[in-house]
């Protein structure tokens, strides 16, 4: 084809957060090659067309088969409840089409095995989304690290909080139910965590984890008096051993009181440290253990918007939770209209599931529990 189409599969907030940043990348690097926001697909044609008249798409789709069939999509965003990925991800792997995916690749280990499957079957490309890869202050802190700037990694801990599910008047939804999301904070927060721990430090080596779920049932819906079971984990406490050695902790929690989207991280080394605040997400903050005593204390290195190559915002810009997704997504264009291996793709969707496998195995028999290889 001609000009690149992206047919989506879903359109629920995060589905709106992707057209957005489609619609916002031209404009912040306009060198990169044309696309197109060729289909959307939803549950029924009423929603599939409010999708396409909000999104910017050309056409609407009620049926996944019909949006991947289509010969003007040439890429398949996936943002459908994650029980749904597999299906749709080797539909369209098998179809050629390209597949961008948020997290999670699917429910579980064994199903993102079988993505791999397809995957090797097809030319296709598969990216996933991370966005906090992206934050030009976890940029910077990898650079650091590969840089030897901390020199050996003694630990790190890294959290993840949200507040909101507190009320148990929040009606059951398919994130609360273990057969259609595949895990509860593990999965929605840890994930992210995961990810960020790996993109830093490397591989998990075995893991130790607690669950708690605090809410057991719930509304099916708003306002009924019909309870659900709830058969997810609301929080997790993590204990992990990392392949270089390092050891650290992780807390993912739907339950943090006085939380808003607080994703922190601090690694400390023999010659330094550094902490990350996704609330202060503009600075990171460096600790350089070799400078002499009366010198020491914490620098709050300037990051910002410092992408290279774009047009606009300018680097000197606040950051935007949508830049972050904006920049992944254009990331993988990249290397779909000019060549290149997706990073993050598919060997990190897998990894991500590995661990979050581990940590439930460990979580259920309360042992340390290895993490399988990709």
């Amino acid at each position: 084809m001609a000009t690149l189409g992206i047919g989506m599969l879903g359109y629920g907030s995060i589905g709106k957060l992707h057209a957005l940043a489609y619609r916002a990348i031209p404009g912040i690097y306009p060198s990169l090659p044309p696309y197109a926001m060729a289909a959307v697909c939803t549950a029924s044609p009423a929603t599939a067309e409010a999708a396409r008249r909000d999104g910017g798409f050309a056409k609407a789709y009620s049926s996944i088969a019909d949006l991947i069939a289509d010969p003007e999509v040439g890429l398949v965003d996936v943002v459908l409840p994650n029980a749904a990925h597999k299906e749709a991800i080797i539909a369209a792997l098998a179809a050629g089409k390209h597949v961008y995916c948020e997290k999670p690749l699917a429910l579980d280990g064994a199903e993102a095995r079988e993505i791999a499957a397809a995957a090797a079957a097809s030319t296709a490309k598969l990216g996933m989304t991370f966005n906090y890869r992206f934050v030009p202050a976890i940029a910077r802190a990898r650079k650091l690290v590969e840089a030897g700037a901390l020199g050996e990694i003694y630990g790190y801990h890294c959290e993840y909080l949200h507040g909101g599910y507190q009320d148990a008047s929040r009606p059951l939804t398919w994130r609360m139910r273990k057969e259609s999301s595949g895990g509860g904070a593990i999965v929605d927060l840890g994930s992210h965590a995961i990810d960020l721990v790996r993109f830093l430090l490397g591989e998990f080596s075995e893991v130790l984890a607690e669950t708690k779920t605090y809410i057991k049932h719930r509304p099916v819906s708003k306002g009924s008096t019909e309870l659900g079971e709830v058969t997810v984990d609301d929080a997790a406490w993590i204990q992990a051993r990392m392949v270089s050695g390092a050891i650290g902790s992780i807390i993912v929690s739907r339950f943090a009181t006085g939380s808003a989207d607080d994703l922190r991280i601090r690694i400390e080394g023999s010659k330094g440290a550094l902490r990350f605040d996704l609330m202060d997400a503009n600075w990171l903050y460096y600790y350089d253990a070799t400078r002499p005593p009366a010198d020491a204390g914490w620098t709050r290195l300037e990051t910002i918007s410092n992408f290279a190559g774009t047009s606009t915002p300018p680097g000197r810009a606040i950051l935007g939770w949508d830049r972050t997704h904006a920049e992944n997504q254009y990331q993988f264009l990249k290397t779909i209209l000019e060549g290149g291996k997706p990073s993050p793709g598919l060997a990190d969707g897998i990894a991500n599931h590995l661990v979050v496998d581990a940590l439930y195995a460990s979580a259920k028999a309360s042992i340390w529990t290895k993490v399988g290889a990709v």
